[in-house]
């Protein structure tokens, strides 16, 4: 990747400066390349950083380097990085290092919740399916405009998402007849922050599945202020390449049958996989979650006593 020709935005900043980081650690970096890559990044990350976040491990130390490049400096133009002298090089590099037994730990720590998070989504998804005849499962996943990504901090996200899990709460518009939902909060190299969302439906009530899902972006597009970018899971399109294999997990789905549960669980676990570490999320705000999901045990829901002895819980 050239650095000095991306148009920079928090998501995919963090996500390089996290590459930089483990390259300083684990790859091979001659001392031009490192002050080359630093200057680059310093500069930019002077734009988004902000004290109110948490950052990732990654992120951290980087900030660490920051306060000494800053030191270094001393009031002088950014492009005297590239003069720092191999002892100033050698310091960065020290600091940088400290990340090298943290990536792990970090990792471990992600694995972990992501395998927590696996077992809660189950067990919700089994209790629905076990006290529902026919359920109806919708995908949509939903991110931002590439080219206003610029704008878009996990503040926004945060914000956008806080509308969202409030309008799916108080099943407004598309979202009446809800009898459950999950949510997983990513970020990618390319899509920047996104959000895959899995709704469930009363199919007495709702039927179109793929309108259902265009109608869920069209709220999103409005929360957003139109620069709101979906995918649905829920056209014909798509679900024919699982029908083929008889893998279909989206749509109608009737709970007495163990293929089609079975389906719809594998395609629910998409939302909490382990092995999407790449697109944890790098700055969060305190006390923020990235994956959520409805409540069972509600006081409209008829039976549910009996539901929860069958699923022995």
């Amino acid at each position: 990747m050239n650095l000095t020709t991306v148009i920079w935005n928090e998501s995919n900043l963090c996500i390089v400066i996290e590459d930089f980081v483990y390259d300083v650690c684990f790859e091979q970096m001659s001392e031009q390349q490192f002050k080359q890559s630093l200057s680059t990044l310093y500069e930019a990350f002077q734009h988004f950083y902000s004290a109110q976040l948490h950052y990732a491990e990654s992120i951290q130390y980087f900030i660490q380097c920051k306060y000494w490049i800053d030191h270094f400096l001393n009031g002088q133009p950014i492009s005297c990085i590239l003069n720092f002298n191999t002892l100033q090089v050698s310091i960065l590099c020290c600091v940088l290092y400290q990340y090298q037994n943290e990536y792990w730990k970090e990792q471990v720590c992600f694995i972990q919740q992501e395998q927590q998070n696996r077992i809660s989504l189950y067990q919700y998804l089994t209790k629905l399916m076990t006290h529902y005849s026919e359920l109806l499962f919708v995908r949509v996943d939903l991110g931002y405009l590439k080219e206003q990504q610029v704008d878009i901090g996990i503040e926004n996200v945060q914000q956008h998402m806080s509308i969202l899990r409030n309008r799916i709460a108080n099943q407004d518009g598309c979202f009446m007849g809800l009898r459950g939902y999950a949510w997983a909060l990513e970020q990618g190299g390319d899509k920047g922050y996104h959000c895959h969302l899995l709704l469930i439906y009363d199919p007495s009530k709702r039927q179109n599945d793929w309108y259902l899902a265009d109608q869920v972006w069209q709220m999103w597009n409005s929360i957003t202020g139109n620069i709101g970018v979906h995918f649905n899971c829920n056209t014909t399109e798509h679900k024919q390449r699982f029908i083929r294999n008889d893998r279909l997990g989206v749509g109608p789905i009737r709970c007495s049958h163990p293929q089609e549960v079975s389906n719809a669980l594998n395609a629910a676990m998409y939302l909490v996989n382990p092995e999407k570490y790449a697109q944890h999320l790098r700055a969060k705000l305190p006390y923020m979650r990235s994956f959520g999901t409805g409540q069972f045990e509600v006081h409209w829901r008829r039976g549910v006593a009996q539901t929860l002895q069958l699923c022995g819980f």
